[in-house]
């Protein structure tokens, strides 16, 4: 039986780092906007640079998180909980567009269910963890159209680049609660498909495959 535990150890990581780099371009977009209309440029250029670290952090965080669910999927069918999907149609289901906006809590929360039962779902974090992932999404677009109305005028005004520090800080804050939410919720369903692992290699009396001990390390 495929092993998830590695996958999720660095999945945490890769959350965890791109929890601290979404707090510090959080941090630099509150400078900004405590200083807006002041000159503001050289604290604009450190911005942009966090906000670029911190986009890459967030997809290396995503891939980890993708392939830990991947490896969950396929290991809750193997052991007779049907997910209704195949793993790869799991993490396709994070990318297609539109249905990105709903399948991904869906899916999380039948894992959790399959996992615990609905009271341990319910008592997980999964709807605080897409609510604050949704208005992220929904800030980052609302920030490109102040972005684009500021090219088109030919330059951001005091108002325009208020507005889009306030924006860049609600959205930093939605993205660091979106990471540690997640952090939580992977934790909580690899402690219980440890759990499950447990009971299955009890009852079968054989050790886990060599690839998965190795991978597990």
């Amino acid at each position: 039986m495929p092993d998830s535990r590695a996958r999720a150890r660095r999945a945490v990581r890769f959350l965890q780092v791109a929890a601290g780099m979404d707090l510090l371009a959080l941090f630099s977009y509150a400078i900004l906007f405590a200083g807006a209309g002041d000159d503001t440029s050289l604290w604009e250029d450190g911005a942009n640079s966090v906000v670029f670290l911190s986009l890459f952090s967030s997809l290396a965080a995503q891939v980890g998180l993708l392939m830990w669910f991947h490896r969950l999927v396929r290991q809750l069918n193997a052991q007779g909980a049907d997910m209704g999907v195949t793993p790869s149609m799991a993490v396709w289901w994070w990318l297609i567009p539109f249905a990105n906006w709903v399948k991904p809590f869906q899916l999380m929360k039948d894992a959790a269910e399959r996992l615990g039962g609905a009271h341990f779902a319910a008592a997980l974090p999964i709807s605080l963890w897409w609510g604050a992932n949704i208005l992220a999404r929904l800030l980052d677009q609302v920030g490109r159209q102040v972005a684009k109305a500021g090219v088109k005028a030919g330059a951001f005004d005091s108002v325009d680049g208020t507005s889009s520090h306030l924006i860049g800080i609600i959205s930093s804050l939605c993205l660091v609660a979106t990471a540690l939410f997640c952090v939580q919720i992977i934790r909580a369903l690899q402690e219980r498909m440890d759990q499950r692992r447990e009971g299955y290699e009890a009852v079968d009396g054989a050790p886990a495959p060599v690839e998965d001990v190795a991978e597990a390390a």
